[in-house]
């Protein structure tokens, strides 16, 4: 049970000004829930990471694995642990995922020879030598040899071919999915049980486009009409398939003919319809002649092709300028979109286009940045808040707004005065209050006071100028000095 004692311990174990003994005894005698606030912050000096590896707990040793911040050489010291969770956990999460100094090519190494099955299916995701991803292609365990070759991308032709005699079948369908890339008869085999995958992506020859698209069942038809080499008599049929799926599908194809077009145009499903507007080569006036809408509540994705073609800025220009909403945000997904088009869709009326250019680019504007939060109606409003070009002053002009997120945002200007920080810490608003509660600027008195603030209480004893005479009472009353 959570209570005030509970709350501003949890906050010590997260203040940065606290003492190395005094986190050294969280980690001690503390329960599981402060371990894991202390263990999954940054800034934890080594000697508690070095007392976390030998903790009898493994969810403590586990929180040291996977840390972005404990240093590579310490994690190290998990490869040997004695719990394969443990070992588990190191070996999962690879550096590119978590931006964080690798760890020894040994260390990886012993983690890919690992007696745990788990353990050595772990490390599949991280960059190994061919040898040992080989090696791995060849374990006794089916589930790392099934992950061994989903995780290769280009497998040698051996390994493939020792996959496809694999006595598990999950193994040989995986075996198939690589030779399918390179050899007309593994496809054969795919496109035979009507994998539709294969069937999507794979060139089909009349004889085989035909049978498909009579399949009985609807994904592989809808597969059928995704597939560029499928011939315009046979998405003429697909075309006005029963399901619109499969209508959606060949809408979206590249390869529809224009008078196919036309007739997906007038598709009695407003979805069918959207997909035809979103096509590349219409003009804007053939657009406006499709009866679509696009809403707030829509979720459009961009087509498959779209992503291999974010640098060509025509497209984004022409994208980025049409005045179907659709196209707009297609283009606001683009992070190499030049500053006249950044500027251009900062101030799009569509609010979703500005949220996407707002976390798809690089260098948004920082009015943009401050907009989408105070407009965003979304749980992630504040996601973009610390990137280097949101503007925090000026910000305090918001410290009387009625919007309580837009007043949590007003303690972010270095110029709010001391008197506003301290009348935010009475806000009636919670969230507002501790957010007031870990300012640096906050009174000592006021911020003692908060300790007995059970909605800010924590945030209190987060905050680095709290006097370490009172992280030390607090450790005292619960019960941990």
């Amino acid at each position: 049970m959570r209570t005030l004692y509970s709350v501003r311990l949890e906050g010590v174990a997260t203040n940065p000004a606290a003492p190395v003994e005094y986190l050294l005894l969280i980690l001690e005698r503390a329960e599981p829930r402060m371990r894991h606030a202390l263990l999954r912050r940054a800034g934890v000096p080594d000697a508690v990471y070095e007392a976390a590896v030998r903790h009898p707990d493994p969810h403590a040793r586990r929180l040291v694995a996977v840390s972005g911040h404990a240093p590579a050489e310490i994690r190290a010291l998990l490869a040997d642990d004695p719990d394969p969770d443990v070992r588990r956990s190191l070996a999962a999460i690879p550096e590119h995922r978590q931006p964080r100094k690798p760890l020894p090519a040994d260390v990886v190494l012993r983690l890919a020879a690992d007696p745990d099955p788990r353990v050595r299916d772990a490390v599949l995701d991280r960059d190994l030598p061919d040898g040992v991803r080989a090696a791995l292609a060849a374990d006794p365990d089916a589930r790392v040899r099934r992950g061994a070759l989903r995780t290769w991308p280009e497998p040698p032709e051996e390994i493939v071919d020792a996959a496809l005699d694999d006595p598990d079948p999950e193994v040989r369908r995986a075996a198939v999915a690589l030779a399918a890339r390179r050899r007309p008869e593994a496809a054969a085999a795919l496109l035979a049980a009507g994998d539709a995958d294969t069937v999507a992506r794979v060139p089909l020859d009349p004889e085989q486009a035909a049978a498909l698209g009579r399949d009985g069942r609807a994904g592989v038809r809808e597969a059928v009409a995704a597939n560029t080499s499928v011939p315009p008599d046979l998405l003429a049929v697909l075309a006005r398939d029963p399901e619109r799926a499969v209508r959606l599908a060949a809408a979206a194809n590249p390869g529809l003919p224009p008078g196919l077009v036309a007739v997906l145009a007038d598709d009695p499903e407003h979805e069918v319809r959207l997909a035809v507007s979103l096509r590349p080569e219409l003009t804007e006036e053939q657009r406006a002649a499709i009866d679509y809408r696009v809403g707030p509540e829509d979720h459009l994705r961009p087509p498959g092709w779209f992503w291999d073609r974010l640098d060509d800025l025509d497209l984004m220009r022409r994208y980025a300028t049409s005045a179907h909403t659709g196209l707009r945000r297609f283009a606001a997904y683009s992070p190499h979109l030049p500053p006249d088009l950044v500027a251009r869709l900062a101030g799009d009326e569509d609010f979703v286009v500005r949220l996407l250019l707002s976390e798809k680019h690089p260098d948004p504007p920082g009015e943009l940045l401050l907009s989408v939060a105070l407009e965003s109606p979304f749980i992630t409003r504040l996601d973009r808040t610390g990137h280097p070009n949101f503007p925090c002053a000026g910000l305090a002009r918001l410290a009387e707004s009625a919007d309580p997120v837009a007043r949590t945002l007003a303690l972010r200007d270095p110029e709010l005065p001391v008197r506003a920080v301290e009348r935010l810490s009475r806000d009636g608003e919670p969230g507002v209050r501790a957010a007031a509660a870990r300012d640096a600027r906050l009174p000592e008195a006021r911020l003692l006071e908060l300790l007995d603030d059970p909605d800010a209480a924590g945030s209190a004893a987060r905050n680095p100028g709290l006097p370490v005479p009172a992280m030390k009472r607090i450790l005292y009353d619960a019960a941990i000095l």
